[in-house]
């Protein structure tokens, strides 16, 4: 009973102090109340919640191109200097895959003319 007695005596107590304030500052702390109230009650729109996790996908998807960029641009560097457009002329050319399988000796032609593009003469048909 000690409980209830404590908060029987806070509460008389309370109530005196805001009886003696005047109306005008009784009024403002309603008013102040009330607000803080219904803003309590209403949910808040955070627009950048929804918009969040968007704005961390895109800016995950530039850093990884911005890290990736350079090896691409390396690798494709690298493969055109090595001769990959003429292989892939050469896979696509219907014509040479036939030169290739009519000859008996098989790719001795293009192992001919591999040494003749790098300034030497191999010897064929070993």
């Amino acid at each position: 009973m000690k409980d209830n007695d404590f908060e029987r005596q806070t509460r008389q107590l309370l109530q005196a102090g805001v009886e003696q304030l005047p109306a005008r500052l009784r009024s403002r702390l309603t008013r102040a109340r009330h607000a803080a109230l219904a803003a309590a009650r209403r949910p808040e729109r955070r627009p950048w919640r929804v918009w969040a996790p968007a704005g961390g996908l895109a800016a995950a998807a530039v850093l990884a191109l911005g890290l990736l960029q350079p090896h691409l641009r390396s690798v494709t560097a690298v493969n055109l200097d090595n001769g990959a457009l003429e292989d892939i002329e050469l896979l696509t050319d219907g014509d040479a895959l036939d030169l290739a399988q009519e000859q008996e000796g098989g790719y001795d032609f293009y192992e001919w003319a591999a040494a003749e593009a790098d300034g030497g003469s191999a010897a064929v048909g070993s």
